[in-house]
């Protein structure tokens, strides 16, 4: 039957006869649907013969054709109207029908109790796993609602993305100069290496930045360094660890924040971690170090295997937190990407998994406006090259990372390498003396900005990181 009788069970959250509404606007002036279709789809529709409708109307318009009563037939012909006959049912239509200006408002509404649907449909399919009577692990099925309730979460984002005129743009950028020439907003979230900040304008909102190295070359090391001073310079920082566990990472915080090169005992995060063979003295600065730690807005989410749409939904969980605490969420990084659990979609393919994990965190850096560092594992080619610094094209196997990304920042230790190898000649041992503390930085790829390279002075064991003089 079409529409509920009294008698009927209660139905599902379903915008019925709005959906009646909005088809009979289309039918009496097509500009209604190109008015719709920016908010809500065919399958957003709770009648069968309305999804019919309305994915035939937009063939119709796509090929210039008109949308007409014969179309309305040839659609309505074996449906079941409820008794009512088709004639009489297009009438109805007709009649019922809305204005062109109210389309993207009913469209909304079509769209709003489609989620409803998948919301009570998710919730109803958990209600009954959990009461078949079996135990089991439930982390596989609040894994999968998550999911689930994530596309929900995220259905706005074609809203917030939505196009602007020109008008609009410039005087937007003129509005963010005026700011930033009275000293009211910052360029963006800072890396704090002046260098690399002033060529590239800082870690700007929407921006998918990708962190490039072989292993061993400092990348969480820099990573950390990043957040560090996001978080104490422009507001709360997510840190999202696919591999270290929380514990690990405080580590090397504490190591960082403790690290005095007029001291004389160097704390290593090593060192901290074995505990047993620090001094008193190294103890206080560590017990310091805590205090100035303790106010800084840097969450850790420590779960391995997170995939795509549950780093998202923990994102936006972070927002929530930083806007209750009066503070903006400032930037989130993960580490790393190709630690991201894929779905299930390309199964097997590893470039097409890793190109739909990148256009994602590009997604969710434009959706939530804030910058999304991921860092990122170079292929085995580098180490094949006599010059072993990362190039753009060793991103090239990993799906569309190279394309997505707005910056690529390449990381490169020489020490690293002259310290694995055998057989130094005498020139190497110099090298590598002169090079044992220091990190190349080289902007890879900048959309809008020079592709520089800047040399910092690094000490892994005390994941320190600062920018060199020179």
């Amino acid at each position: 039957m079409m529409a509920p009788s009294a008698s009927a069970p209660v139905l599902p959250p379903n915008a019925f006869e709005t959906e009646q509404a909005l088809l009979g606007a289309i039918l009496m002036n097509a500009e209604a649907l190109d008015r719709a279709r920016d908010h809500v789809r065919a399958e957003d529709f709770y009648e069968d013969v309305h999804r019919q409708l309305f994915e035939a109307m937009c063939l119709r318009r796509d090929a210039g054709e008109a949308i007409d009563i014969k179309l309305m037939k040839a659609v309505c012909g074996n449906a079941d109207l409820g008794g009512v006959t088709v004639g009489a049912y297009i009438a109805k239509l007709a009649a019922e029908a809305i204005t062109v200006v109210g389309a993207a408002d009913y469209a909304r509404t079509i769209s709003q109790a489609a989620q409803m649907r998948k919301v009570l449909e998710t919730a109803q399919a958990a209600v009954a796993m959990m009461t078949d009577g079996s135990v089991r692990s439930p982390a596989a099925y609040a894994t999968g609602m998550i999911e689930e309730l994530d596309a929900v979460a995220t259905a706005g984002l074609a809203e917030h993305a939505r196009r602007v005129t020109l008008g609009q743009g410039v005087s937007s950028v003129l509005a963010r100069i005026e700011q930033v020439r009275q000293g009211n907003a910052p360029l963006g979230v800072p890396f704090g290496l002046p260098k690399l900040d002033n060529a590239t304008l800082g870690m700007r909102e929407g921006q998918f930045i990708v962190l490039a190295g072989r292993p061993g070359m400092g990348k969480t090391t820099a990573a950390l360094h990043f957040a560090l001073t996001g978080a104490r310079r422009s507001g709360a920082i997510g840190f999202v660890s696919l591999e270290m566990n929380a514990a690990e990472l405080s580590e090397r915080v504490l190591s960082a924040a403790a690290y005095d090169p007029r001291e004389h005992e160097t704390i290593t995060y090593r060192a901290i971690a074995e505990a047993r063979g620090l001094s008193q003295a190294a103890l206080e600065r560590l017990y310091r170090a805590e205090e100035a730690c303790a106010g800084i807005p840097l969450w850790i989410e420590q779960q391995p295997g997170l995939t795509l749409s549950q780093i998202g939904a923990r994102a936006r969980q972070m927002r929530l937190r930083a806007e209750r605490q009066g503070i903006p969420l400032a930037g989130l990084i993960i580490d790393h990407i190709g630690l991201i659990r894929p779905s299930k979609r390309y199964s097997g393919n590893r470039v097409q998994e890793m190109t739909e994990i990148s256009s994602g965190l590009k997604g969710l850096a434009k959706e939530l406006g804030i910058p999304v560092i991921g860092l990122s594992q170079l292929n085995r080619e580098v180490e094949k090259r006599p010059d072993k610094r990362p190039q753009l094209s060793d991103l090239r196997e990993s799906g569309s990372i190279e394309q997505d990304a707005d910056v690529v920042l390449g990381l490169y230790r020489e020490s690293y390498y002259l310290e694995h190898k055998g057989d130094r000649t005498d020139e190497e041992e110099v090298r590598l003396f002169d090079s044992q503390n220091e990190l190349e930085i080289e902007i890879l790829k900048q959309r809008s900005g020079p592709t520089i390279r800047l040399t910092c002075f690094c000490d892994v064991a005390c994941n320190v990181l600062a920018e060199l003089g020179r």
